[in-house]
């Protein structure tokens, strides 16, 4: 039986799954520092525009995405704004089997929050690059990832290469009332050239979906973050802290 292609706009989800233990991949969702008085605030989506199926049963995605992250003191009643991050861009994607691999353009630019205006002196930060992911899951209940990038148009300037690795880890599910809710762990590295830094993210939660086909979940998690800053204005800055956050993956 020859398998015709297929072509279908606006796919549900995206084709690429999301690493829900990568920090900047595209998710909803608010997180509050335990050992800072210091919360983040995200929101990010995925639009795959297209999705096209061969013959060869491999199927290729192609799409935008875009994110915000804010973080946010704490004064009192008020939560003055510290740091603003933004990034946006496109990618092809392919799958086939139990891989997956996922080619960006991504642009980041990250801005002083009015807060420190005046206070501390910010810094122009806008950069491009090109990476390429790739995705190992032999089971729903593993999965392994790996990552390349080269940064252009880089200010400040630095060493361009950065990678990352990860894993994802996943507890059988239970039906709670015809959803489908388990336990995860997540670890994952991020090796940035520019600093020469090394840094980790872990997390373990539970995952909540209303199927098992399903992509969308809501998560809440306990996290450990340990490097440099992810934002732009203090991204040379050591950060360590552990948190609890809640977060919508699209």
């Amino acid at each position: 039986m020859v398998l015709a292609e297929e072509w279908v706009f606006l796919p549900p989800s995206p084709l690429f799954k999301t690493l829900i233990g990568a920090p900047r991949d595209p998710y909803t969702g608010i997180t509050a520092y335990l050992n800072q008085t210091r919360y983040e605030g995200a929101v990010g989506d995925t639009f795959e525009f297209l999705r096209y199926s061969p013959a060869d049963q491999t199927q290729w995605g192609w799409g935008v995405f875009g994110q915000g992250y804010i973080l946010l003191g704490e004064n009192g009643p008020v939560f003055p704004m510290l740091a603003g991050d933004w990034y946006a861009g496109m990618y092809l994607s392919e799958a086939s089997g139990p891989f997956s691999h996922r080619l960006e353009f991504e642009h980041q630019s990250a801005h002083l929050g009015d807060s420190l205006q005046g206070v501390q002196t910010p810094i122009f930060f806008s950069r491009e690059n090109f990476n390429l992911t790739s995705s190992f899951q032999p089971s729903d209940q593993f999965r392994l990832y790996a990552g390349i990038g080269d940064w252009e148009n880089m200010y400040p300037r630095g060493s361009p290469f950065f990678c990352s690795a990860g894993t994802e880890a996943y507890s059988p599910a239970s039906d709670i009332g015809g959803t489908y809710l388990r336990g995860y762990f997540t670890a994952d590295f991020q090796w940035k050239g520019e600093t020469q830094s090394l840094n980790k993210n872990l997390e373990l939660g539970i995952q909540w979906k209303s199927s098992k086909g399903e992509s969308r979940d809501l998560r809440l998690a306990l996290v450990y973050y340990n490097g440099d800053s992810d934002f732009g204005q203090f991204y040379r800055d050591p950060d360590e802290h552990w948190a609890v956050g809640i977060y919508f993956d699209p």
